[in-house]
């Protein structure tokens, strides 16, 4: 009687604790498209690698790996957001309790991934690349890493870009690169080639963005200094304009 009841107690505890005990052994995405050659592996954590599949669940440590002409999306579970994969690009997710918060973690290696995600109370999203870490404060953004560093372009909201040497806010429009985690990231306004190439990166789950043009737009500030503004304006506002609609 007395184990049956320590061995509650101890479950119960367990239940209890918010943090990395649970976070750990949650599902973290799932993976719910694979296009193209739809050749892409699950690296888990514990266990030999597998070819995904769709409707693959993938757990904390859990990594997936591209070739070279496949790109593939994936859904995280507990809201919803979205993680576009291009061709030969590896990311390993991890999730866990961090002062109180769940902090989720895409661990991008090499390649390129596009996000959108969805904000709630109490929780991270961040990708950490060899060069820095991207956290989230706005909903969608690209993160590049190739033999000359780590490039974040943000497409909407706010994304903060640091590492050893420094921080900056990648607003929309904008992005950051940094060659190593000792040279400290500038953001400066991207270009039109670059914004249109990151809407691709979403696909049909950045369909939204694609129906819009991106903008180059110079001001002038009141000490005469040349401003760079990218807006994101709609395909369809756009048209009316050129063709003279109000």
């Amino acid at each position: 009687m007395r184990r049956t009841t320590l061995a509650a107690v101890a479950a119960g505890l367990l239940g209890m604790l918010p943090g990395r005990a649970q976070g750990q052994q949650a599902e973290v995405a799932l993976v719910y498209r694979l296009l193209q050659d739809g050749q892409m592996v699950v690296i888990p954590a514990t266990g030999p690698e597998r070819r995904a599949q769709l409707g693959d669940r993938l757990r904390h440590r859990d990594a997936v790996a591209t070739s070279a002409n496949t790109r593939a999306a994936l859904r995280f579970v507990d809201d919803g957001s979205i993680l576009r994969i291009n061709p030969n690009s590896q990311v390993r997710l991890t999730t866990g309790d961090e002062r109180g918060a769940l902090v989720r973690t895409l661990e991008l290696e090499f390649g390129e991934v596009w996000a959108r995600v969805n904000r709630r109370d109490g929780a991270e999203f961040r990708v950490q690349t060899p060069a820095g870490v991207a956290a989230v404060k706005g909903t969608e953004f690209v993160v590049r890493v190739d033999s000359a560093g780590a490039t974040v372009i943000t497409l909407e909201g706010v994304v903060e870009f640091f590492n050893d040497a420094g921080r900056t806010d990648v607003t929309a429009g904008r992005r950051a690169s940094a060659s190593s985690a000792s040279d400290a990231p500038q953001a400066a306004p991207a270009s039109p080639e670059e914004l249109r190439q990151a809407d691709d990166v979403g696909g049909e789950d950045g369909a939204s963005s694609s129906a819009a043009t991106w903008v180059e737009v110079q001001l002038q500030d009141a000490d005469g200094q040349t401003r760079t503004l990218m807006l994101q304006v709609p395909a369809d506002a756009l048209r009316g304009r050129v063709q003279g609609a109000p």
